[in-house]
C-alpha cells in the first residue's frame, strides 16, 4: 500500500498538500498566447510545486491542460474562469466536478461570476475544492459590493450543502475583490468566516484580496509562500495544508 494509505490506516495525517491560488489573467488565453501559458504552467509546477490549484481568469481549461501536459490534471467541467487542477500522483479525482453561475446578484458589468468545484481524495480521504472570483467596481463598489460578495458566499455554501459536502473538509480559493468592501471586513469574507471557515492564507495583491479559506476543524495550516506575478497581474500564492486524522488532530 502507498505510504499515505498506511499513515491513514494507523490514524496519522497524510503529508501536507501544497494548495495554489492564482488569478492567471484572462489575456494569457487564446491564439498566440501559448508561450505565456507555458510560463504559467512552469511556475505552477516547478516553482510553486502545486498539488492542487484553484485558479481564476483561467479562460480555457483545455488550453491550460495542454500547457501543463501530464504534470497536473484538470477537474473536468471546471471550465472557463475558475479551473481546478490536481497532481495525479498525490491526489485522486473523486468523480464530481463542475461549475455554476453565482446569479445576477453576484455579477458585475464586466462579467458573469461563477464558482467551480471538485471532489478530490488524498489516500482515499475525501475533500472538496471550490474556486471563485467575485465582482468588481461600479455596481459592486462599496457596501453594495459587499452585499454582492455575501450573496456569492451564500451561493457557494449552499452548493456545498447540495453536493453533500457540508461536513467534508473543504478548501475555497478566491479572488474575492474584497478591497471593494474593506478587505477582510468584506461582507462575503465575513460570511465565510462566520459559517465554518477560516483564512489559511492570503496573497499580497491590493492589500490582500486573494484568499485560501479552509473549513474549520479539518486542516492544519502551514506556511504560505508567495510566487511570481508575471505573466499575470496577480502574484500567485500557495499554502501548505494537512488533513487532520479522522480523530480530528494531526498526529
Amino acid at each position: 500500500p502507498a505510504a499515505a494509505e498506511v499513515q491513514l490506516r494507523h490514524g496519522a495525517a497524510p503529508r501536507p498538500l501544497t494548495v495554489l491560488c492564482w488569478n492567471l489573467m484572462y489575456t494569457n488565453f487564446g491564439q498566440g498566447k501559448g508561450f505565456q501559458r507555458y510560463q504559467l504552467a512552469n511556475i505552477m509546477t516547478y516553482k510553486m510545486k502545486a498539488d492542487v490549484a484553484g485558479l481564476q481568469e483561467c479562460m480555457d481549461e483545455d488550453e491550460m491542460q495542454h500547457a501543463l501536459g501530464r504534470r497536473l490534471a484538470k477537474a473536468p467541467g471546471t471550465d472557463i474562469f475558475n479551473c481546478i487542477f490536481y497532481k495525479p500522483s498525490v491526489v485522486d479525482f473523486g468523480g464530481i466536478s463542475g461549475r455554476m453561475y453565482l446569479g445576477d446578484e453576484g455579477r458585475d458589468s464586466y462579467s458573469e461570476r461563477f464558482v467551480s468545484y471538485a471532489k478530490l481524495l488524498q489516500a482515499g480521504r475525501e475533500f472538496w475544492v471550490f474556486s471563485t472570483h467575485w465582482c468588481l467596481d461600479h455596481e459592486c463598489a462599496g457596501p453594495a459590493g459587499g452585499l454582492r460578495h455575501k450573496h456569492s458566499a451564500q451561493v457557494i455554501l449552499a452548493k456545498r450543502e447540495e453536493l453533500g459536502a457540508a461536513a467534508a473538509p473543504t478548501i475555497i480559493t478566491a479572488d474575492a475583490n474584497s478591497h471593494m468592501d474593506g478587505l477582510d471586513e468584506d461582507d462575503g469574507v465575513q460570511w465565510l468566516l462566520s459559517h465554518g471557515f477560516e483564512i489559511a492564507g492570503k496573497g499580497p495583491m491590493m492589500g490582500g484580496i486573494d484568499y485560501i479559506f479552509v473549513s474549520k476543524g479539518h486542516w492544519s495550516i502551514g506556511q504560505t509562500r508567495v510566487g511570481p506575478t508575471a505573466p499575470s497581474d496577480h502574484p500567485g500564492f500557495a499554502v501548505q495544508l494537512t488533513l487532520f486524522a479522522e480523530g480530528g488532530e494531526v498526529r
